[in-house]
This record gives structure tokens, C-alpha cells and sequence, in this order.
């Protein structure tokens, strides 16, 4: 089974109200992982089959590894070899698709067990390890490197942030300081991002790096609103060129909307409540539609997502009562 291996503090035009029946997508999702909880592999591989299904036959690399996980646990063969030559012939949404890690977890996962024994195993390790050999072979290991070091001091600083505001909670004398020191170590990683830009243009995973590309988008992510406008054609170009995640495109055009008091599309960006000091969902738009937005770039679903990285139990009917004043304090109208 697959998890991610590292965290981070983190176009389609999409019309979303053109779903008129509610998106089951991570309900499958959510079932198929209690169900494997439960080893009852086969039902796990039936609820993936129905996730996928939900968006075309096609997911994340993560979410077609555990079907094939579950496939090969319930001994059912041709369905496990299925989602693993989908990951292999990259047919997915892209997203965290390192072939380090895919090679590295698919020779010493136990829940292959079943299918090691099948002629088709030896044929998919070998794809998976040349995948792997044709990926190292390409990366610049000396650029790679100095944005390793930028992202860990972006990450490192941040860190501490997140730590000090769960001990002293919102806008304590301590978080102000150490924000002041993050602006300032901001400036410096965007001016050496901006030579690298200028050097070598947007580099993409294949060249620098799952990580690395990570941290070169997070860079871009925590500069201020006109640098992030002066970079997004460039960043929307690269998007095409397949060197930027869908995720961080969604991701970017949020924070930039937010900061032009405009809806957000993909419920990505929180504000601090000047009142409650607590954090609240900056307006999304349409958001009945939001997570099957979110599914399509492959992020996980909104209730997930606030748990994970807010603690808030999310509730989408009170979302939508409390839309309206959440408009009006935060959007523009001019500019909607």
C-alpha cells in the first residue's frame, strides 16, 4: 500500500455545475481504503474500480499502486498487472509520480506477493527499473541541489510557524517575529529563484526532480502577488509542457485570486478571521463543484483536506450558509 513519502506545508476550465449527480469519487476512495483496513481486498479492489470509473479510468499514480495492491492481495492477477501498466505507461493524473520511489516500493511490497510468481512481474520490475535508470540519468544533480537547499530553508522556517501557532495559537508576539524573518528569507530564495528562471527557465520533475520541482513551485507560491502574476504565463506555459503539477496550478491561481479578492476555484487558500483569529475557507466558487475540481488536479477531497492541515471538521451546508457574508467581507464585487 502506498503513502506519500514527503510532505509538504502547502488549468482545467472545468464546469462544474454541469454535474448534476453529487461525485462519489473519494467516498470510493475512502471505502476502498477501510476496506483493505479490513482485508477484504476484493471489495478494495471493487470500490477503486468505482473511484476510477467516477473519473473516466483515470487517477492519481498513488490511487492506481493501491488498487493494484488490492487486486494482488484478493489474487486476482490480470486486474493488479492492469493499474500497474497504467502507472507505467504514465496514463494518469499527473501528480507525485517519482519512478525512484514507484521502482523502490514495487520491489519490496509484501501486497505483491500473490503475482511475483506470474512471467508478466519479471516484465513489469524491469519497465519500472529502466523508467527509474532513464529518470536519474536526466536529472541536474548541481541546480537540483541548490534548490534543495532554498526549499529546506522555505520548509524549515515554516515549520517552526506551524509548531509556534499550535502552542501560542494566532497572531501571538512570537508568530510576528519569526513571519518577520520568513519575509525575509522569502526575499532572498525568490531573488535566487529568479536567476535560476532567468538561467535555465521552469525546471520540471524530470530535470531537477519530484522534490526539487516541489520546492521550486513553493518558492513561487510564497512570493508576493505581483511577482506571482509575473510569473504565471510562464508557469501556465510550463503546466502545458508537462513540468508543472496540475495541483500547483490550482494551487497558485487560488492564492493569486485570494489576493485580488476574487473566488477562488479550488478551496485551497484559508484566511485568518480578524475576529475569531481562527481559520476560515476564503470564498470558493460553485462550490458544490469544488471537489470534483479538486479530484481532476489531483488534490484530495476539501472535508480531507481541512482535517489534515486545520483540524476543521469541515460541513459544506454550513459552508454554503455562511458563503454570503464570507463574500462580503472578503470579495470584491468589482472584480466578480
Amino acid at each position: 500500500m502506498k503513502t506519500l513519502l514527503f510532505a509538504l506545508l502547502i488549468l482545467f476550465a472545468i464546469n462544474s455545475g454541469m454535474y448534476a449527480q453529487k461525485l462519489q469519487y473519494f467516498q470510493h476512495l475512502n471505502n476502498a481504503l477501510q476496506l483493505y483496513q479490513d482485508k477484504r481486498y476484493a471489495d478494495a479492489g471493487k470500490a477503486f474500480d468505482l473511484a476510477i470509473a467516477e473519473l473516466g479510468g483515470v487517477t492519481t499514480q498513488t490511487n492506481f499502486y493501491n488498487a493494484a495492491c488490492a487486486w494482488s492481495l484478493a489474487d486476482e492477477r490480470d486486474k493488479s498487472f492492469f493499474y500497474l501498466q497504467k502507472i507505467l505507461n504514465g496514463k494518469m493524473i499527473k501528480g507525485w509520480d517519482d519512478p525512484v520511489e514507484f521502482y523502490d516500493m514495487l520491489i519490496k511490497d509484501v501486497d505483491f506477493k500473490n503475482i511475483k510468481s506470474d512471467k508478466r512481474w519479471v516484465t513489469t520490475v524491469k519497465k519500472a527499473e529502466r523508467k527509474k535508470d532513464n529518470f536519474l540519468k536526466r536529472l541536474d544533480k548541481g541546480i537540483a541541489i541548490r534548490i534543495e537547499r532554498m526549499g529546506e530553508a522555505d520548509q524549515d522556517i515554516r515549520t517552526k510557524l506551524d509548531s509556534l501557532r499550535k502552542k501560542d495559537g494566532l497572531n501571538s508576539s512570537a508568530e510576528r517575529k519569526i513571519i518577520k524573518v520568513m519575509r525575509q528569507q522569502d526575499s532572498t530564495n525568490f531573488a535566487a529563484f529568479e536567476e535560476i528562471i532567468k538561467k535555465f527557465g521552469w525546471l520540471g520533475p524530470e530535470e531537477i526532480g519530484y522534490k526539487n520541482n516541489q520546492y521550486l513551485f513553493l518558492i513561487l507560491q510564497h512570493a508576493d502577488l505581483e511577482n506571482q502574476q509575473k510569473y504565471l504565463p510562464l508557469f501556465r506555459k510550463s503546466f502545458q509542457a508537462g513540468k508543472v503539477l496540475p495541483k500547483d496550478l490550482a494551487y497558485l491561481e487560488d492564492r493569486i485570486n485570494m489576493r485580488l479578492k476574487k473566488m477562488q476555484q479550488y478551496g485551497s487558500q484559508t484566511i485568518i478571521n480578524n475576529i475569531s483569529k481562527k481559520y476560515v475557507l476564503y470564498p470558493v466558487d460553485d462550490v458544490d463543484g469544488v471537489d470534483h475540481r479538486r479530484a481532476m488536479v489531483g488534490l484530495e477531497s476539501l472535508k480531507s483536506y481541512m482535517k489534515s492541515s486545520f483540524n476543521i471538521d469541515f460541513d459544506i451546508e454550513q459552508y454554503k450558509r455562511e458563503l454570503p457574508k464570507l463574500i462580503e467581507l472578503y470579495i470584491d464585487q468589482k472584480n466578480n
